[in-house]
């Protein structure tokens, strides 16, 4: 989407200042394309553990406390990324009929990166929570078995 967005953009500015007619629905796709990369984008960052909240809050805890720390804003994101999933999903759903000015598509096209982005940051952010509970409950399971061989 990024390729195509930068291509849009410049046959814009070439359109416009070179041959002095601008197309009409360009800068609309490249809105719209920039809310799907935006979302798709933070899924990705919510895939790869990225998010900012998670590190800088989980470190401000004593090493004892960070699990704990962790599960609890694992569980916040994904209750919020539930609810950016629900008024996206109703956002998208409320303007199936609208049609966009330029290039004349619903405009729940467009809002369905949100939708669609949020859906992928709840099944992300599970993964991640279930990874963190099985790598405490094996740490656990490991000291466990350490104390008893000992």
């Amino acid at each position: 989407m990024i390729p195509v967005m930068t291509v849009v953009i410049f046959i814009q500015v070439v359109m416009r200042y070179i041959f002095l007619s601008p197309f009409v629905w360009s800068e609309e796709l490249a809105r719209y394309l920039l809310i799907w990369i935006s979302c798709l984008g933070s899924a990705y960052a919510v895939r790869k553990g990225e998010h900012i909240s998670i590190t800088f809050i989980k470190d401000k805890f004593p090493k004892y406390l960070q699990s704990l720390v962790k599960w609890i804003i694992h569980f916040v994101l994904i209750a919020f990324f539930a609810m950016g999933f629900v008024h996206g999903l109703l956002l998208s759903i409320s303007e199936w009929e609208q049609l966009s000015p330029a290039m004349r598509i619903p405009m729940s096209w467009a809002n369905l990166g949100i939708t669609i982005g949020f859906g992928f940051m709840i099944m992300f952010g599970l993964e991640l929570l279930t990874e963190d509970i099985k790598r405490i409950l094996s740490a656990k399971s490991l000291s466990k078995n350490n104390k008893a061989c000992s």
